[in-house]
Protein backbone atom coordinates (compact mmCIF):
# COMPACT_ATOMS: atom_id res chain seq x y z
CA UNK A 1 0.00 0.00 0.00
CA UNK A 2 1.31 3.47 -1.12
CA UNK A 3 1.28 6.60 1.19
CA UNK A 4 -1.36 9.40 0.36
CA UNK A 5 0.33 11.98 -2.42
CA UNK A 6 0.28 14.58 0.49
CA UNK A 7 2.56 13.01 2.94
CA UNK A 8 4.52 11.59 0.09
CA UNK A 9 5.29 15.14 -0.38
CA UNK A 10 6.32 15.83 2.87
CA UNK A 11 8.21 13.42 2.86
CA UNK A 12 10.09 14.22 -0.02
CA UNK A 13 10.38 17.72 1.55
CA UNK A 14 11.69 16.75 4.87
CA UNK A 15 14.15 14.82 3.18
CA UNK A 16 15.26 17.05 0.66
CA UNK A 17 15.43 14.35 -1.71
CA UNK A 18 17.71 12.47 -0.30
CA UNK A 19 18.00 8.89 1.16
CA UNK A 20 16.71 9.30 5.18
CA UNK A 21 18.26 5.85 5.90
CA UNK A 22 20.57 5.36 9.04
CA UNK A 23 19.91 1.90 10.02
CA UNK A 24 23.44 0.32 11.56
CA UNK A 25 23.33 -2.51 9.18
CA UNK A 26 23.38 -0.96 6.21
CA UNK A 27 27.20 -0.27 4.52
CA UNK A 28 27.19 3.35 5.19
CA UNK A 29 27.82 5.30 8.09
CA UNK A 30 25.22 8.10 9.65
CA UNK A 31 22.45 8.76 6.99
CA UNK A 32 22.60 7.40 3.82
CA UNK A 33 22.12 10.30 1.82
CA UNK A 34 21.82 8.66 -2.02
CA UNK A 35 19.09 10.10 -4.03
CA UNK A 36 15.75 8.61 -2.79
CA UNK A 37 12.90 7.56 -4.88
CA UNK A 38 11.05 4.76 -2.69
CA UNK A 39 8.59 5.06 0.39
CA UNK A 40 9.25 3.07 3.52
CA UNK A 41 6.71 2.85 6.35
CA UNK A 42 8.61 2.27 9.25
CA UNK A 43 6.06 -0.06 11.67
CA UNK A 44 4.34 -1.83 8.47
CA UNK A 45 0.77 -1.88 8.21
CA UNK A 46 0.11 -5.55 9.45
CA UNK A 47 1.95 -4.80 13.22
CA UNK A 48 -0.58 -1.75 13.72
CA UNK A 49 1.93 0.84 11.55
CA UNK A 50 -0.39 3.65 9.54
CA UNK A 51 0.03 5.93 6.60
CA UNK A 52 1.28 9.24 8.29
CA UNK A 53 4.22 11.25 7.55
CA UNK A 54 5.69 9.63 11.01
CA UNK A 55 5.51 6.73 9.51
CA UNK A 56 7.02 7.24 6.19
CA UNK A 57 10.90 7.23 5.58
CA UNK A 58 11.75 8.55 2.25
CA UNK A 59 14.93 5.59 0.75
CA UNK A 60 17.01 5.15 -1.91
CA UNK A 61 16.16 1.71 -3.52
CA UNK A 62 19.42 0.03 -2.01
CA UNK A 63 18.68 0.70 1.19
CA UNK A 64 14.84 -0.06 0.91
CA UNK A 65 15.37 -3.47 -0.06
CA UNK A 66 17.59 -4.06 3.47
CA UNK A 67 15.06 -3.01 5.23
CA UNK A 68 12.49 -5.63 3.78
CA UNK A 69 15.91 -8.16 3.70
CA UNK A 70 17.04 -7.77 7.09
CA UNK A 71 16.18 -8.87 10.47
CA UNK A 72 17.36 -6.21 12.37
CA UNK A 73 15.69 -3.35 13.82
CA UNK A 74 14.06 -1.55 10.55
CA UNK A 75 13.41 2.65 9.25
CA UNK A 76 15.14 3.84 12.20
CA UNK A 77 15.79 7.82 11.73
Amino acid sequence: MSFPESVQRLARQRARGTCECSASWCPHYGHCRLPANEFHHKKALGAGGDDELANCQFMCKACHQRAHTTTGELGRL
